[in-house]
């Protein structure tokens, strides 16, 4: 008989193209709408205004985050893609279409912010998740029961620290109190200066390594240790990521395990989970979830990145003369970036107004610093992909889930210095190679992050 070859795997249908625009243009649309309707009516005063968008704009900001989502990775099979996805769903999006229906900036300026912005994006998608070079990161994997010992020897040990620093708050704020627990937590990170490094790798790493090993192993000890501990952190802190970190974290597992995870299941997620929470507020007479996880989680991002235009558009720019440039450069203000666009844009000077990689890069150093800072972001994503290869695909993944939500809202720098990147590169240099031990095949399984020992030319799939 001849050789009858085996028929390639069907794409799944949202990793498609043509469904994939779909996606993307009902999730503009369903953003759109809710800002409209359910924020902007409430919230002007918060600078959450509407206008009617110019069309032209418009149109470019749609093409180029219909271009975006077609460049990105379909399937989700490295860290750097999942990163990628969560940037654009949280960060890039936003800061693309929602100045140009909100007044923070001019027509002309909500369309040159979009140019850069989705610009800079494109080249991350298409550069940043490809991983060129492979092999710089040196590895030394360590046996499993030796890592995860070094994982629990930092949970107490940092823990510990924390709570002879500040000790127990017994009471978790609402989110509307976030701000009052944070001003609190600044004045005892000025007293012990060390919980400023301390607390981020506490919440953005060990926390969150600790519940993926409960979610791999079904472990929960481990997986309420790592909870407790986000929220104990949240009740001191006043971090809303920590308090939602567990809930990201199982939504992550689940979508990892799936045999083929596409990147567009993000989109479709946040666009029936907009729904309904809009459905929910409508039927509650309330607008109490559609302001948390419409208008603050995917919304204010957007708005903060036209705020940091807005802000430093004809100021001197901070040309990191806060940061690592200090010693170099004259820094004209007497606050960092955050709080000069909390008192500037947003009006109060008691808001720390967190901006992602690209509003920090234009207060630094204009639209250049956008590009400046996409570049740190691409050799970031590079070196996270060679620390990850070999690893399990969902397991390495899963270690850069709550940073990847992080560095959406923080500068670039700062993500990876304060904010754990460089350590949990090094944790991830350091992982097992053989762990978890029993998966299923596939990208939601066994699959290994993508190496050059791992790429090989496929066998011909025939039998006789």
């Amino acid at each position: 008989m001849p050789p009858t070859a085996v028929a390639p795997a069907r794409r799944p249908v949202l990793g498609r193209a043509p469904v994939a625009v779909l996606v993307v243009l009902g999730y503009v649309a369903i953003l759109h709408y809710a800002y409209a309707n359910h924020i902007a009516p409430i919230f002007t005063y918060l600078q959450f205004g509407y206008r009617s968008p110019d069309p032209f704009g418009y149109a470019v900001a749609i093409a180029l985050v219909v271009a975006i989502a077609l460049v990105l990775p379909r399937q989700i099979a490295r860290p750097s893609h999942l990163i990628a996805w969560v940037l654009f769903l949280i960060a890039v999006l936003p800061s693309l279409v929602v100045p140009q229906y909100a007044p923070a900036l001019s027509r002309p300026a909500a369309l040159e912010l979009a140019l850069w912005g989705g610009g800079c994006f494109l080249l991350v998608a298409v550069i940043g998740t490809r991983q060129p070079l492979r092999g710089f990161v040196p590895l030394m994997p360590l046996r499993p029961r030796t890592w995860w010992a070094l994982i629990a020897l930092l949970f107490v040990v940092l823990n510990c620290y924390v709570l002879l620093a500040i000790g127990v708050n017994w009471t978790l704020p609402s989110f509307n109190d976030v701000y009052g627990v944070r001003g609190e937590f600044r004045i005892e990170e000025a007293e012990f200066p060390a919980l400023g490094y301390v607390v981020p790798m506490l919440d953005k790493i060990v926390n969150p390594l600790m519940i993926v090993r409960g979610l791999f192993t079904r472990r929960w000890g481990w997986a309420l240790a790592g909870t407790v501990g986000e929220l104990y952190l949240y009740a001191e802190q006043g971090n809303k990521t920590a308090s939602l970190a567990p809930i990201a974290l199982v939504a992550a597992f689940l979508f990892l395990r799936m045999r083929r995870p596409t990147g567009s299941t993000v989109l479709v997620a946040a666009s029936i989970g907009s729904v309904v929470v809009m459905t929910v507020d409508w039927l509650l007479a309330s607008n109490d979830l559609t302001s948390l996880f419409i208008r603050r989680t995917l919304v204010l991002p957007g708005l903060t990145t036209a705020g940091y235009v807005q802000v430093f558009d004809d100021a001197p720019k901070a040309q990191l003369g806060h940061s690592v440039l200090s010693s170099y450069v004259h820094y004209p203000y007497d606050k960092e970036p955050p709080d000069l666009v909390g008192a500037g844009f947003f009006g109060n000077p008691d808001t720390h107004a967190n901006g992602n990689w690209l509003a920090d890069g234009y207060a630094n150093f204009g639209y250049l610093g956008m590009l400046a800072a996409t570049i740190v972001l691409i050799l970031l994503l590079w070196a996270v992909d060679d620390a990850a290869r070999g690893l399990s695909a969902p397991f390495a993944c899963m270690m850069f889930v709550v940073p990847a939500i992080s560095l959406a809202e923080s500068a670039i720098l700062t993500a990876i210095l304060t904010h754990g990147f460089f350590a949990l590169i090094v944790l991830c240099a350091l992982a097992p190679r053989d762990w978890p031990p029993t998966t299923e095949d596939g990208p939601g399984g066994r699959g290994e992050v993508a190496t050059a020992a791992t790429q090989r030319p496929a066998a011909s799939a025939t039998r006789p």
